[in-house]
């Protein structure tokens, strides 16, 4: 288990990860999705360097090793699939649900775990239940300006919270929420809901 200090400035890199979404906010969808995939390549290639090359291991050790999980010494961080899942949302959705599902990311997960970690005592598998409903009522409060109608926002909403449930281990949960919160919300506008 990492110190609680390094969990803190995990927590804080990736609700900084909402600059994302705010970024295509500000640019348009065009702009947007080609920074989002420049970066993502970068974060693969950071990642690379730093999986097979001492000199890469020893520089990103440096700079982010203390933010960096034990599970993640010889596999992708969370970062990059923040990068990735952000550039399928952006491709795949339209403008609004993109940055939908990029925010239930960024900020419905911290809040998940802020939550959790913090006040959680209803154990979902390694989760918890209070953790999870923070999360859906962060990500159902960020649909409030978007004009999506309730059940549109309650389904990407609850999707994101169920999402983040899935253990880490088998799906990444900064990858999948915004492509399965974004996909229910896509559907569902496409339903007429």
């Amino acid at each position: 288990m990492q110190p609680a200090s390094s969990e803190g400035g995990r927590r804080l890199i990736h609700l900084g990860s909402s600059v994302v979404p705010l970024g295509y906010w500000i640019t348009g969808r065009n702009t947007a999705v080609v920074i989002i995939f420049i970066m993502a390549i970068t974060m693969i290639g950071i990642e690379l360097a730093r999986i097979y090359t001492f000199r890469g291991r020893r520089i990103y050790q440096r700079f982010l090793g203390s933010v960096t999980r034990p599970t993640e010494e010889r596999r992708l961080t969370g970062a990059t699939y923040v990068f990735v899942g952000a550039f399928l949302a952006a491709v795949l959705f339209a403008p609004t649900v993109a940055i939908l599902s990029m925010l239930f990311m960024s900020v419905g997960d911290s809040t998940a775990a802020f939550v959790g970690q913090r006040y959680g005592r209803i154990p979902i598998g390694k989760k918890s239940l209070e953790g999870t409903l923070a999360c859906f009522f962060a990500c159902l409060l960020l649909t409030l300006p978007s004009g999506l109608t309730l059940p549109v926002a309650t389904a990407g909403a609850a999707t994101a919270a169920l999402t983040e449930l899935v253990p880490r281990s088998f799906l990444n949960d900064n990858l999948a929420i915004p492509v399965f919160s974004g996909a229910v919300m896509t559907l569902l506008i496409g339903a007429g809901l």
